[in-house]
């Protein structure tokens, strides 16, 4: 995926690299903003420059500025704060799974998330594919909460959004309203979620 900040920039997941690029707006050149180009564990604290990434996939810019990343291969969620230069881990123990909702983020497992997005109150809503699921970490709390999908492959029904099935879901976009965009890759479908 790609995001842009507020001065303009462009970030680019270069998942294959293991990097995050960034095309500067005002000379049009491109660096590696974060990533070795080689696949490693990201300790939480650690410095953005020279730290290794595992797959980053997709990522999204919160109120404050901060950048927030989901690895696919990875399993875990990360929040880069740009002014201390600094990464936080925030959800996921790197091992592939579907469990720990309503516990600590960082103690839950994810599955290969594709899709991050970061809602107007910081709570950071992941399209987590291999569970087929929506999970959210909630920004005051910071536990990770099953928004929407059963864990099981299928498609729908439309109603109660954990009882919807999801078929590999990639894409999640939060809209100023409120409501959560699902892309469902195999059912070919974007399904809705609205405030009520």
């Amino acid at each position: 995926s790609l995001q842009f900040d507020a001065e303009g920039n462009l970030f680019i997941c270069d998942i294959g690299n293991h990097v995050i690029r960034k095309v500067d707006a005002n000379t049009g050149i491109i660096s590696t903003f974060a990533g070795t180009g080689k696949a490693g564990p990201t300790p939480d604290g650690s410095p953005i420059s020279g730290t290794p990434l595992k797959g980053p996939r997709s990522i999204d810019f919160d109120a404050h500025g901060d950048l927030w990343l989901c690895t696919r291969e990875g399993n875990q969620v990360f929040r880069f704060d740009l002014k201390a230069g600094v990464i936080h881990h925030i959800a996921g123990t790197g091992e592939k799974g579907f469990g720990g909702h309503g516990g600590p983020a960082k103690e839950a497992k994810l599955s290969g998330p594709k899709g991050i997005a970061i809602d107007a109150d910081g709570n950071a809503w992941l399209a987590d594919t291999e569970s087929h699921s929506v999970r959210m970490i909630d920004a005051k709390t910071g536990t990770l909460e099953l928004m929407a999908g059963t864990g099981v492959k299928g498609d729908g029904p439309d109603g109660d959004p954990l009882k919807c099935q999801f078929a590999r879901l990639h894409g999640i976009f939060v809209d100023a309203d409120g409501s959560i965009y699902i892309g469902d890759s195999e059912t070919h479908r974007v399904r809705v979620m609205r405030k009520k």
